[in-house]
């Protein structure tokens, strides 16, 4: 008995053309109308043209130029789109100025709009073949590993959950409904009848709370609890519509928005150093500069580095020779900030007037500045887990911290008094509550 061989799998085959391409002259429209020799000569600039991409606008209208210029010089503009010039094409060299044609006024119109309409066409051209070169790995930013990261440094944050029914009753009334019935029942609790204190603490505590509302919640009527748990809804919804127009916009200009993305940068730049050194065994640093919005758009510079030397003290090579560092690095790149942005770019970085609190200023302990870098001590960014970067960030808050943000240590050249008694001070403190916790053991221990 034949056995059957079922279905025949589908095998995808090379498409065949069953038909023959029209003549340029025949088409309806412009499509492929560089096909031929104006392609051979648009086609070697797109690799250049994608490098200018990434060098910025000024760069890309310079390289399109060009790029037109050699066009202009091997296709004539009288040229008809549906004929093919003359093979082989003539030599192009950028450094011979082309010979002018004598032209009345007719064919001077007549070559400019020409010229007009071509030049358009090959940034066109250029543009829609670099974007399929270019396409990232997904449309949606809000899944693209490299859109994440930039939210990062943006301080864009995923939207929170939609809060439970009972979340949101202490999201609206918490203070008016449940926190008079919490505070009374952890009194309540707090002491037995013989007076023996149950429980320690400043106040009642997260699962407390939240037990309490529970309750209470459960005690509202079906119509009160079907309206928190909608408009628990429609805020996460709210929320969630935020984020993706922030995700899928372009990036804010604002003075305060990229103070933001300023005060993120060392921990940024660290991951991406971070994964660098783990990939290819490279130590590096980056040193960022411009105008900085909290400080009126003051010209300031800051590094980022990862991976240390092997000396007895490992340090970063912003540390390694701090005033050669500040000399030959920071000054001349002070330098060249100055050529790099006008004073009234430096004026429109600026925060506006009512946000510029000196006493709530994050950058008030910069060490890095343009303006004064022989002040510059240097920063090692040294955390309590050995981290391996350091970034002398503008926002120095002073912490220590894994990303390497800037702090003072016993590293820099100079720690001012202030420091020294604010160290003293975290130190008594925290033997004053040590001997507090020691006297509290003793009472219990006794009772």
């Amino acid at each position: 008995m034949a056995k059957s061989k079922g279905p025949k799998k589908h095998q995808t085959r090379p498409r065949k053309r069953t038909w023959a391409r029209k003549e340029k002259k025949d088409r309806r429209n412009l499509k492929l109308w560089a096909e031929g020799a104006r392609e051979s000569i648009l086609s070697p600039h797109l690799p250049g043209y994608l490098d200018a991409l990434e060098r910025g606008w000024r760069a890309e209208r310079d390289y399109v130029r060009d790029v037109c210029n050699e066009f202009h010089a091997q296709i004539s503009w009288r040229l008809a789109d549906d004929e093919e010039p003359d093979e082989p094409l003539p030599e192009y060299d950028p450094m011979v100025t082309p010979a002018v044609e004598e032209l009345d006024d007719e064919e001077t119109a007549a070559k400019r709009s020409r010229v007009e309409t071509l030049n358009a066409r090959i940034n066109r051209w250029l543009k829609y073949r670099a974007k399929k070169v270019r396409r990232p790995t997904t449309r949606d930013r809000t899944q693209d590993p490299w859109g994440l990261l930039l939210a990062k440094l943006s301080g864009i944050k995923s939207p929170p959950k939609a809060r439970q029914g009972f979340q949101q009753y202490m999201h609206e009334a918490y203070d008016t409904e449940i926190r008079p019935v919490v505070e009374a029942r952890w009194k309540a609790e707090l002491v037995e009848a013989d007076g023996v204190t149950l429980k320690t603490g400043k106040g009642p505590n997260a699962p407390f709370r939240a037990q309490v509302a529970r309750e209470l919640y459960q005690e509202l009527s079906d119509e009160e609890r079907e309206g928190l748990m909608k408009r628990a809804k429609d805020e996460a919804a709210a929320q969630r519509e935020e984020y993706l127009q922030k995700m899928k916009g372009p990036p804010s200009k604002t003075p305060k928005d990229r103070q933001i993305c300023i005060d993120n940068l060392g921990t940024f730049m660290t991951e991406v150093l971070k994964g660098v050194y783990e990939y290819t065994g490279l130590s590096s640093f980056v040193v960022f500069g411009g105008p900085i919005p909290v400080y009126d758009g003051d010209l300031r510079t800051f590094p980022v580095a990862y991976g240390r030397n092997l000396e007895p003290m490992p340090s970063h090579f912003p540390q390694w020779a701090k005033p050669r560092f500040g000399r030959d690095v920071l000054d001349f790149m002070r330098d060249w900030l100055k050529t790099a942005y006008t004073p009234q770019q430096c004026a429109e970085a600026a925060l506006p007037k009512d946000n510029a609190d000196d006493d709530d200023d994050p950058l008030s302990r910069a060490k890095y500045r343009i303006d004064a870098v022989d002040d510059w001590s240097g920063d090692s960014g040294d955390s309590g887990d050995d981290s391996e970067s350091s970034s002398g960030s503008t926002s120095g808050s002073g912490t220590d911290s894994e990303s390497g943000s800037s702090s003072s240590d016993s590293d820099s050249e100079t720690e001012p008094e202030e420091e020294i008694r604010s160290t003293k001070q975290r130190a008594r403190d925290a033997e004053r509550r040590k001997e507090r916790r020691k006297a509290s053991d003793k009472a219990k221990t006794a009772k």
